[in-house]
């Protein structure tokens, strides 16, 4: 069986994705969902309950005609980072410097437009699902990096087994083979029947990169790498600043065809690397900075309403949740019991304790930044504090107030620790007595995986779409040696989450129902998402930033006569 998603590399799908708005999610349900009015759909009832079987489909989008503006094109802007990306290497591991520049310094085979937006085409021009678990990219045939070398499917083929090889790029792990079957066409083989989402995360996380400019001088990757971006390196000053000048030779040349990371609106982006939070405030008050995206809680009264500047605030990609213990014995299998819990929290009483003015409280596990979310749910009940309803259900639950004590596990971060002191506090308030341990980091991410070390959770649910994450890391009953994340077995979650990661089975009703099914049977409550502060100069009228939060400086848009000083 065969399915095909094309993806329609057309004036009117590339003007419409040029003018979404800056920053905020659009209201357009990710493109693997089939449209009606667009698109020719044939679904096996197979692939919908357990995507077991490809779709024999074909997907097109489109999007309406919008007007076409002109972009403002500034002289320089420089970004405040908190991190020192130190190598510049393609297939080397993350930290928070190369994220923030990353997507300056490569392209890849296709970029997502926003956090829950549409994956979109830019080295490759489609992908054709063409088996179970194999799928063909077509490569547009004229992309050259800075050196003059043509990117063809060789080069793509030895990017991706490259990164695979190296094991930093933690999503190629999913990949059983990618091949050159042409000159600008490439054939990738997965180990699994990809689900909605899966294709997204594979395709748009590997740069690429020549084979031959890497293997002539690999060294020189590390602070001055040859790539195919709208922006050439021309400077890199370890621990002080990165300096990109537009190129004038950008491969796509027509401006239709850009994606968010090629507008190249300012000519020169230089980043400036500022360790210390406290300083970000002061670099944009003394002009060594005209846009942070760190700037410290505390420090963004400097700005709110402040002559020559602006606050944009994003609600950022993830949700913090309350995890309950669902192993045999864990007093967290009686449903009532976590139920009563979930009333006796008030999370808008968290919020005012946790991160004021910048935080909000959740209607489910995830927020409206995520593929799928539907706006009706910010207004359908969830657990509103009710402590009158939380003694009901502890009473139906058999539990005497007063006789209950249980372990809340967090990492020791000063928001995860507020928020466990609240949970403490309002447990207490029902009578459940709660003891709080803060683990670092890593003892934390080995410690949650053991069922006798845990009975309630503070954790953190990322990601891109519902069905793929957060709802996939928590209640996949292959996370964590065949169950959940947090110890449930539940048939019907696990038929539900299957059909709505599904290609065909990403809709809205299915959607509807997994999350009306996880709400009642609380095996996890959603606490709150934060809001992250980006502070620019006045002269940028909007931030644009990618899918992990990070400012795309030349897609931002600036008045005609901005400069940085």
């Amino acid at each position: 069986m065969k399915k095909t998603i094309l993806f329609a590399v057309t004036m009117l799908m590339i003007l419409s994705f040029l003018l979404t708005a800056c920053g905020t999610k659009t209201e357009e349900t990710p493109t693997v969902e089939p449209v009606e009015a667009t698109t020719e759909v044939e679904v096996t009832e197979e692939a919908v309950e357990a995507t077991e079987e490809a779709v024999e489909a074909t997907e097109e989008v489109a999007t309406e005609t919008p007007e076409v503006v002109e972009a403002a094109i500034a002289e320089q802007v420089v970004v405040a980072i908190g991190a020192d990306p130190a190598d510049l290497s393609p297939f080397v591991g993350m930290n928070m410097g190369r994220i923030a520049v990353l997507k300056t310094i490569y392209e890849y085979l296709f970029e997502v437009d926003e956090m829950g937006g549409d994956m979109v085409p830019l080295i490759a021009q489609g992908v054709e699902q063409t088996g179970d678990m194999t799928y063909v990219v077509t490569l547009f045939d004229y992309v050259y990096d800075s050196a003059g070398n043509n990117i063809t499917a060789a080069d793509v083929a030895w990017s991706y087994n490259s990164g695979i090889a190296g094991g930093n790029l933690r999503p190629l792990g999913d990949i059983e083979s990618v091949t050159a079957t042409g000159d600008y066409t490439v054939e990738f083989v997965f180990k699994k029947v990809l689900g909605v989402g899966d294709l997204a995360k594979l395709l748009t996380e590997c740069p690429i990169v020549s084979q031959a400019a890497f293997e002539a001088s690999a060294d020189q990757f590390a602070t001055a790498p040859v790539t195919t971006s709208a922006y050439l390196l021309t400077e890199f000053v370890p621990g002080s600043s990165l300096t990109f000048e537009a190129r004038a030779d950008y491969w796509q040349a027509d401006p239709a065809l850009r994606t968010l990371f090629a507008q190249a609106n300012v000519q020169t982006i230089v980043f400036q690397i500022i360790t210390e939070p406290a300083q970000h405030a002061i670099a944009l008050e003394t002009s060594t900075a005209d846009i942070s995206a760190s700037v410290t809680g505390d420090d963004i009264v400097r700005f709110q309403g402040v002559e020559g500047f602006s606050v944009f605030s994003f609600l950022d990609n993830l949700t913090q949740v309350l995890e309950f213990n669902g192993s045999e014995g864990n007093p967290f299998t009686n449903q009532a019991l976590r139920q009563a819990v979930a009333y006796a929290i008030d999370t808008t009483a968290m919020c005012q304790a946790v991160a004021p003015g910048a935080c909000a409280p959740a209607h489910t596990v995830g927020n409206t930044n995520f593929g799928g979310y539907n706006d009706a749910w910010d207004t359908q009940p969830y657990y509103e504090y009710d402590l009158a309803m939380a003694q009901q259900l502890l009473a139906t639950a058999g539990i005497e107030p007063g006789t209950l004590t249980v372990r809340l596990m967090a990492q020791n971060d000063a928001r995860s620790g507020l928020i466990a002191q609240v949970i403490q506090s309002q447990l207490g308030e029902l009578g459940i007595t709660v003891e709080i341990t803060q683990l670092e980091p890593s003892v934390y991410q080995t410690e949650s995986r053991d069922a006798t070390k845990w009975d309630l959770l503070i954790n953190a649910a990322a990601g891109g779409d519902f069905a793929f994450s957060p709802w996939s890391l928590i209640y996949d009953q292959n996370r964590n040696n065949g169950t959940t994340a947090n110890f449930f077995l539940d048939d019907t979650l696990q038929t539900l989450l299957t059909t709505s990661r599904s290609l065909a089975g990403f809709t809205p009703e299915n959607l509807g129902a997994f999350n009306q099914y996880q709400s009642e049977q609380m095996y996890a409550y959603g606490l709150l998402s934060y809001y992250n502060n980006v502070v620019a100069v006045d002269g940028i009228t909007a931030v644009v930033r990618d899918t992990r939060g990070q400012v795309i400086p030349g897609a931002c848009e600036y008045a005609p006569d901005f400069s940085q000083p």
